[in-house]
């Protein structure tokens, strides 16, 4: 009986160290970044649209607390050609890059990381190609690449081994050049006298897998035939030790299947001892103890689905050393997903109105409208592959997931399992058994100041407050001994000016000059991405003859008037079809109101909500209480489209500054904050009425967030009819739309195309649920 509990008890020890390891390799919170664009092929004067998606990988859900987000634009040889610090703005953001004629046609690539990914083993960040072209130097060849230029047969057996005498399943994965799938639909398992000994059928992406039971006595080669061409590949070299495991999760809805193999050889060694099935998903893990006896060389074992994780599971199985013996990759379907409803709903006056809805609450989206036969999009990921799929498997493969995910059938399973088969977690098991990550790279949510008054100052008791006007900012800060001061959390745009004043109790305050550091805008990854020459494409030069690219033609020898001054005032609304807008009631600010109203505070209470103003600290909150202790809600607040983290720098804005307010105190906001109500602040550009100070004392902050601009597209002479635009244009993009609380939302396009259109729908909610559709719409 001792000797029974003594094992009982290393056993259950050995388990909770495996759980331990897991649980400590990650504790530390991990960001996955998914970027929508507008599109994938440019012209080279253009911008690149894009609108991000940060998701918190623990918990599934956006990840709401990421504010500093680095974006790097690379060419093909990985020089950075120029870096933006993006705003996250409650799990999501937005940008662009702006192109000119100094761009070549070619491969170009976004990187976009945080400097916390800068603590892990891992490469967290994303990377995605986009393709240029600069019309004096013609198409990329890239482009148009030959897919069979190069035949790659990827063989992996399943679970990582391949085992003499013992029955084996080898997953299949035959593409042409960059991982392009080619119209083949079988291939064959062929002996050394050339008989075909199996069938491997194939889908639509290359994947199959057969069954086998080799030994070294075999020599055994996969061969496809392509367009009267043979390509072949031999299997893999045999394990004379070993034990495979083969996974089933899609032949019954709630139950997984785990059947493990041995040979005779090996069955030598293991009998009796403990092996721990151990099922992980981040931090999360369930364990189960196995062992081989009665002289079986085969055990299979039943997992109730409950018991596991959504999303990608890693399953492994480790011996009684803590070895990892085998490991396979399946995932577990939610029970519902996320699907949506398109309809055109109006079409007058030269644009056309869409309604949509989405079985799923509060969905921040991003649309792009395209022709439907456009040869500018070429992406290889999508937002499912992008938060669900990709970031658990070795290499970070590029996928479009909603193949398989847009819908919970038996077959969708069976083809995610058969993309599965063959792939390997980017975690591995070492690492996570003795190395746990460090945190040496900090959390940054704004930026950092740091400086220090160089006067001297007569006794104690000094504060400093730093403002901004166009930046929104209005803090005070206490000088150490040193006269050294130190504020973080700044959200402030690129090329904003702080002003800086030192303050005392009893003195009259005074402008001073001062050139702080700013300590964490320039942010290095250390992982840079390092671009990889694909061997089947020619990059030796540009094509200009390929008939099939026409390019879009541009306004370009006109003179275009983008403002008329005309004497007098015009009411009408700039930022009205700005997106969102559409759900706020907009005004334009006339003499009359900043007469009645004198700060926009004052203005904000009159339309429906309370505000208080304590010595420069501002509360509003809404007149509804949506909660059983009674909190009041508070709105979400844009000043000239930048999210306010704080109300106080309102106390500083007279409504004489502002060009147009816009306010909803009903409208819907999604999050867990308890927040109701929107309201948009834009103020003008001109401050010439203003009397100019005499001297500047500011100073100038370079290298801030990124200004988000309204998305305006090219300047086409022709659209409709048009075989260029038909190529590479773009019909419009709008990358924030927010669905209401039955998921319900609205859009227009401007008419610019006769015909058929796609409509690229991508996005996420509260609830961590993601989108990603396709759709094609007859104008």
């Amino acid at each position: 009986m001792l000797a029974f509990s003594l094992v009982a008890f290393a056993q259950q020890e050995k388990k909770e160290k495996i759980s331990k390891a897991i649980e400590n390799y990650f504790f530390m919170e991990r960001e996955n970044i998914h970027v929508h664009f507008d599109k994938n092929v440019f012209l080279s004067n253009e911008k690149i649209w894009f609108k991000g998606y940060v998701y918190h990988k623990k918990l599934g859900i956006p990840f709401y607390s990421c504010v500093n987000i680095f974006a790097n634009l690379i060419d093909s040889d990985g020089n950075i050609l120029e870096s933006k610090l993006l705003c996250g703005n409650l799990g999501n953001f937005s940008g662009s890059f702006k192109l000119n004629s100094d761009y070549k046609s070619g491969k170009y690539y976004v990187q976009l990381y945080t400097n916390w990914m800068n603590n892990f083993t891992e490469d967290e960040s994303s990377v995605y190609d986009v393709t240029i072209i600069n019309p004096s130097t013609g198409i990329p060849r890239s482009l148009s690449k030959n897919a069979e230029a190069e035949v790659t047969i990827e063989l992996k057996p399943e679970s990582g081994v391949f085992l003499n005498d013992c029955h084996n399943t080898i997953g299949v994965h035959i593409t042409g050049c960059d991982n392009t799938p080619l119209n083949v639909k079988e291939a064959s398992v062929v002996n050394e006298k050339g008989e075909i000994i199996k069938k491997i059928v194939l889908n639509d992406l290359g994947y199959g897998k057969f069954d086998i039971v080799a030994s070294n006595k075999n020599n055994l080669k996969v061969v496809a035939s392509i367009n009267g061409t043979n390509h072949e590949q031999v299997l893999p070299p045999l394990q004379a030790e070993g034990i495979t495991m083969e996974a089933n999760s899609y032949t019954m809805a709630d139950k997984t299947f785990i059947k493990l193999r041995t040979n005779s050889f090996t069955y030598k060694k293991i009998e009796n001892k403990p092996l721990y099935l151990t099922v992980q998903k981040d931090d999360k893990t369930y364990i189960m103890e196995l062992v081989f006896n009665d002289n079986k060389l085969e055990l299979t074992t039943q997992l109730e689905n409950k018991e596991l994780f959504t999303g990608v599971n890693t399953v492994r199985l480790i011996d009684d050393n803590l070895n990892q013996i085998a490991e396979r990759l399946l995932y577990i379907y939610p029970d519902s997903v996320v699907s949506s409803q398109l309809n055109k709903i109006s079409d007058d006056n030269g644009t056309v109105e869409f309604k949509g809805k989405v079985n799923n609450p509060y969905m921040n989206l991003s649309i792009s409208v395209l022709p439907a036969d456009t040869k500018s999009i070429t992406a290889k990921e999508d937002i499912y592959g992008d938060l669900l799929l990709s970031p658990y498997i070795e290499g970070h493969p590029k996928t479009i997931a909603r193949e398989y995910l847009n819908d919970i059938s038996r077959s969708n399973k069976f083809e995610m399992d058969l993309y599965l088969i063959s792939k390997k977690s980017k975690y591995l098991w070492n690492n996570i058994l003795n190395n746990p990550p460090k945190e040496n790279y900090t959390f940054d949510i704004g930026l950092a100041v740091k400086g220090t008054v160089n006067q001297k100052l007569k006794g104690k008791g000094y504060r400093l407050k730093i403002s901004s006007y166009t930046g929104m900012l209005d803090e005070r800060v206490a000088l150490n001994e040193k006269n050294e001061f130190y504020l973080k959390h700044l959200v402030v745009p690129d090329s904003c000016k702080l002003r800086f004043t030192l303050l005392k109790r009893g003195e009259q305050p005074k402008d001073i000059s001062l050139n702080p550091e700013i300590l964490n805008n320039n942010r290095k990854f250390n992982k840079p991405f390092t671009p990889s020459k694909i061997s089947c494409i020619d990059y030796s030069g540009d094509n200009t003859d390929l008939a099939d690219f026409e390019l879009p033609k541009y306004i370009t020898k006109t003179v275009m008037l983008e403002e008329v001054k005309i004497e007098g005032k015009s009411n009408k609304l700039k930022y009205g079809t700005v997106a969102g807008n559409g759900l706020l009631r907009g005004y334009k600010i006339t003499e009359g109101d900043t007469k009645s109203y004198f700060y926009i505070l004052d203005m904000i209470r009159y339309h429906g909500f309370d505000v208080s103003n304590k010595n420069g600290e501002v509360s509003i909150t809404g007149r509804t209480v949506t909660t059983i202790n009674g909190q009041k809600t508070k709105p979400r607040v844009y000043l000239d489209n930048m999210y306010l983290m704080s109300f106080d720098v309102l106390d500083m804005v007279y409504t004489e500054d502002v060009d147009e307010f816009y306010i909803n105190p009903h409208a819907p906001v999604p999050g867990v904050d308890n927040e109701m109500g929107i309201i948009k602040i834009y103020l003008k550009k001109d401050f010439s009425y203003r009397n100019k100070p005499t001297a500047d004392l500011s100073f100038l902050l370079k290298d801030g967030f990124d200004k988000v601009e309204p998305f305006r597209n090219s300047d086409y002479t022709s659209t409709y009819d048009d075989k260029g635009f038909e190529n590479f244009g773009i019909i419009d993009w709008h990358p924030n739309i927010m669905t209401d609380e039955s998921g319900e939302f609205r859009f227009s396009i401007p008419k610019l195309y006769f015909g058929q259109v796609k409509v690229l729908i991508e996005g996420f909610g509260a609830n961590g649920k993601v989108i990603s559709e396709v759709k094609t719409i007859n104008l």
